[in-house]
């Protein structure tokens, strides 16, 4: 490994990867005859949440490195679970209300679904009740999975197998639930804005995407006020991605984020060519962005933008 090899694996391993130290969960098999897995909590302070649907997927190889892993996925459809705790509800800013009636499989395959890759510090057991909750307040199927290294995912937290990992969570959507990548809105939580940017920059066929607390890039996040770096350089070139997603891009950024400064996000919404309307949430950091009131209306609004652009296509066509 050469000196610059060395100085981008010093940048990602500074910003990128803390995976929890055990993983907070593991995965068992119903005891049913299904065959099909479940997520059993392993920290005490992380619930079960039954109704997803657990896979664990191989991710093949990309051309630029990573994958060969194989990783875990957690689908929730829209309708298929119970009602929320109230933990859960206080995550993403909800209050409890009755849950909807199960939908016919028509229905459910034309909902929108949120492909969720979360932030860094966490893994499924953190982030399952905040999926459900998301899906019954949105109304929208939700797919979240655990990087490579991460939690009972196999293999080495990296950034090309994130990449990786990402694009084998899509096609996972597709094969085995039938999901169009047109019905699929990326959601990048911090450095989870890294893969979703990459995967919307790579494939003009997404439905929309969600920077949640964004990177513009590792090395802008850890020297903010550098002018020049290289893009090869550096990890998460999210500034130079952007240009090229041609999907709705929604940024919500708080204003007090001690971690990714505001100005990442801002800077990120005018490099998008389609813009959504942004959220700057006024007092908020990067931990409880979700808490502000305006996370759930403004997530709702975008999604019916999303909706109703593709309606309005379809109508087109015909």
């Amino acid at each position: 490994m050469g000196p610059w090899d060395r100085l981008v694996e010093n940048i990602s391993s500074r910003l990128a990867f803390f995976p929890p130290q055990p993983p907070t969960y593991d995965v068992r098999e119903h005891q049913d005859g299904t065959g099909e897995l479940y997520l059993h909590p392993l920290a005490p302070d992380v619930p079960r949440v039954p109704q997803c649907k657990v896979k664990v997927i191989p991710v093949p190889p990309l051309k630029r490195g990573g994958g060969s892993t194989r990783v875990v996925t957690a689908f929730f459809r829209y309708g298929s679970h119970g009602s929320s705790s109230k933990a859960a509800a206080a995550a993403t800013g909800g209050s409890a209300v009755s849950s909807p009636q199960p939908q016919r499989a028509q229905q459910q395959q034309e909902r929108l679904t949120l492909l969720y890759s979360h932030g860094n510090a966490v893994d499924l057991g953190h982030m399952l009740p905040v999926y459900r909750e998301l899906s019954r307040l949105l109304k929208v199927n939700v797919m979240g999975y655990d990087y490579s290294g991460y939690g009972c995912s196999t293999g080495t937290p990296t950034v090309n197998n994130t990449l990786a990992d990402i694009s084998a969570v899509l096609q996972c959507l597709q094969d085995s639930y039938g999901i169009p990548p047109s019905r699929v809105v990326l959601y990048g939580q911090s450095v989870g804005s890294g893969p979703s940017c990459y995967l919307a920059s790579e494939r003009a066929d997404l439905g929309g995407v969600v920077l949640h607390s964004p990177l513009l890039s590792g090395v802008r996040v850890l020297k903010p006020h550098v002018k020049w770096w290289p893009a090869w350089a550096d990890v998460y070139p999210n500034h130079t991605l952007a240009p090229k997603i041609r999907a709705p891009v929604l940024v919500m950024h708080g204003t007090e984020d001690e971690v990714i400064h505001i100005s990442c996000g801002k800077r990120l919404l005018e490099l998008c060519p389609n813009k959504g309307t942004p959220l700057w949430a006024a007092g908020y950091g990067h931990q409880d962005l979700e808490m502000c009131s305006g996370y759930l209306p403004t997530l709702e609004a975008f999604l019916a933008k999303v909706n109703s652009a593709q309606q309005q296509q379809q109508q087109a066509k015909q």
